[in-house]
């Protein structure tokens, strides 16, 4: 493997921020006519000039939206707000031109708080367009959200660290057990219908835009203060969309332990809809369930040679483990061979930006927990065993032994062990340790944090496990939300740095682990899940906000402005 820097060589970062006497704090393989006066002229000045696009247009944007709850109109009818997305859309070019002159101004602050923004603003705006047309039932989940919500015991409500999680001690009806009929899923409409009217929570479709949009923020974000953050800010109030076109993007999925590959289903109907709206292909990587991270990530690195025929620029979508077989097949492939180097960081077909779905590259509780858990079995069984070997002859003894001796030396047995070992902190140690990451790529996450009303009944009790194990609720079931970020958490070291000035970050959902899945959990879904819609919610928002944000950034280009793309340094 090649290591292409030390420990002690300086972080990449922006241009804004770096020491001009210090060039290699920036990107090596820059020629000395990028750190001219000129060049550093122009850059300022493109900087001051995004400044001011978007002061100018958040300004105004306050100014529009003060009206904004009197007013029943779309915005979209209000010659106000029409001025404020065009002045919107001039700070987006303007930033667009920042990137293009520094590829690594992302990473400063404004910009970073800027693009986070836009990544929640456009969450609001998918979760809006699918319950305005119905896009997978999301009129019903968001229906059966806000009547959670109305129901939860607020004398049970907990405030852990600021969050704001709820509790409800109610005992659950047997009923609730049996398996989902065809004929229940045909009724779930009328069944929320009815159960609005008993709380007096008005349907969704028929609210106003802006109650729609209250609504949305009320009961998809968890945080609290993210909520009055996301509230108040006019990006998401004027539900900005991209100007229509073909974006010039390929997507490589990796998905979770448990997943049958590229004949995998996860996704599915949002990925066919980005593929008709925007012409973005997906390649689904072929990995296997509970195998090594090294193995998952030889075959993400397969779906990349795929992506490359398509002549795109492609960017890794990665769910749960497959964030960390993600990051495993970027930094094997950027110490790999020369070809493997030049395909990711090729700008006509290479690594562009990451999006990560209730990642798992740090781990989770579940694994140190199962582990201690099968130490005490060992010993267990141990005394167990000691106290019956009077009790039977040597040759039971003996085929007994060797029985277990071949299951432990069996492939399949090595191979589940080695599929669980990102889940340790050894693992992910060793995995983190030597990695090595581009600092030109940015990275988006989506976290979740259960709450009883988002809780699928076959997750409950391995909720509550992982609520007891770790001494908090703050998590999805299988990761907590300070784990489930685009860097790493335990470890320090260079390539830690550079991804957490990567790390975009995003707004805490009130969501559950398995939210992604549709026909995969068909099978445990109960009467509880039908009534709650818990697995029937708006999937468009796990994928479109990710793509269109690196679209409005620049990051990812139309397809008619292929022709224009420049060729980007070797980022160091």
């Amino acid at each position: 493997r090649v290591r292409h820097n030390c420990e002690n060589d300086p972080i990449p970062c922006a241009r804004e921020v770096c020491n001009p006497l210090e060039r290699q704090c920036y990107v090596s393989g820059q020629s000395d006519s990028d750190f001219s006066e000129t060049s550093t002229s122009q850059l300022m000045e493109s900087i001051n000039s995004a400044k001011e696009y978007i002061k100018k247009a958040d300004d105004r944007g306050r100014r529009a939206i003060a009206n904004l709850p009197q007013k029943k109109t779309n915005t979209k009818e209000l010659d106000e707000c029409h001025t404020c997305v065009e002045l919107y859309r001039d700070a987006f070019r303007a930033c667009a031109s920042v990137l293009e002159l520094d590829p690594l101004a992302f990473q400063v602050d404004w910009f970073k708080e800027f693009y986070r923004r836009n990544y929640n603003a456009l969450m609001v705006k998918s979760v809006h367009d699918n319950v305005r047309q119905n896009v997978d039932n999301a009129r019903e989940w968001l229906d059966a959200l806000r009547i959670g919500s109305q129901k939860t015991n607020k004398s049970n409500t907990q405030h852990c660290g600021g969050w704001k999680l709820s509790r409800d001690d109610e005992q659950v009806d047997d009923s609730f057990l049996t398996p989902t009929s065809l004929q229940v899923k045909r009724n779930v409409s009328s069944d929320v219908g009815e159960e609005l009217r008993k709380v007096n929570v008005t349907p969704c479709q028929e609210l106003s835009e802006q109650d729609l949009v209250d609504s949305i923020i009320d009961n998809i974000f968890f945080d609290f203060s993210e909520k009055e953050i996301i509230r108040k800010d006019p990006l998401v109030r004027f539900l900005i969309s991209n100007a229509p076109g073909q974006y010039n993007f390929t997507i490589v999925s990796a998905m979770g332990v448990i997943t049958e590959g590229k004949r995998g289903l996860e996704l599915e109907s949002s990925f066919k809809r980005l593929k008709e709206e925007r012409g973005v292909d997906t390649i689904r990587s072929d990995t296997a369930s509970v195998r090594s991270v090294e193995f998952n990530a030889s075959k993400i690195e397969e779906a990349t040679y795929a992506a490359s025929l398509i002549n795109k620029p492609f960017g890794f979508l990665g769910y749960s483990q497959g964030a960390a077989n993600s990051f495993t097949c970027e930094s094997l492939m950027r110490s790999g061979t020369p070809m493997q180097q030049a395909l990711l960081n090729s700008t006509k077909n290479g690594l562009i930006c990451r999006q990560l779905l209730f990642s798992a590259a740090n781990g989770s509780i579940h694994g140190p927990a199962t582990n201690a858990k099968i130490h005490k079995l060992f010993i267990m069984c141990e005394d167990a065993f000691k106290y019956q070997q009077g009790y039977f002859s040597r040759a039971f003894i003996s085929t007994v032994l060797d029985m277990l001796n071949q299951v432990m030396d069996s492939a399949a047995f090595h191979k589940l062990v080695g599929g669980t070992q990102c889940f340790l902190p050894e693992g992910c140690n060793a995995f983190w340790r030597e990695s090595q990451h581009f600092a030109h790529v940015p990275t988006t996450v989506m976290r979740g944090v259960l709450e009883d009303h988002t809780t699928p009944e076959s997750l409950e009790m391995i909720t509550n496990l992982l609520s007891k194990q770790s001494g908090s609720a703050l998590h999805d079931s299988q990761v907590h939300v300070y784990d489930a970020v685009g860097h790493p958490v335990y470890i320090k070291n260079r390539n830690s740095c550079i991804l957490e000035a990567c790390d975009m970050g995003g707004a805490i959902h009130r969501t559950h682990h398995w939210s992604p899945l549709a026909n995969e959990v068909e099978f445990v879904r109960t009467k509880k899940d039908v009534d709650q819609a818990t697995f029937a919610c708006a999937k468009d928002r796990h994928v479109f906000p990710w793509v269109d944000v690196n679209a409005r950034f620049g990051i990812i280009h139309y397809v008619e402005e292929e022709h224009s793309n420049k060729q980007l340094p070797s980022f160091e």
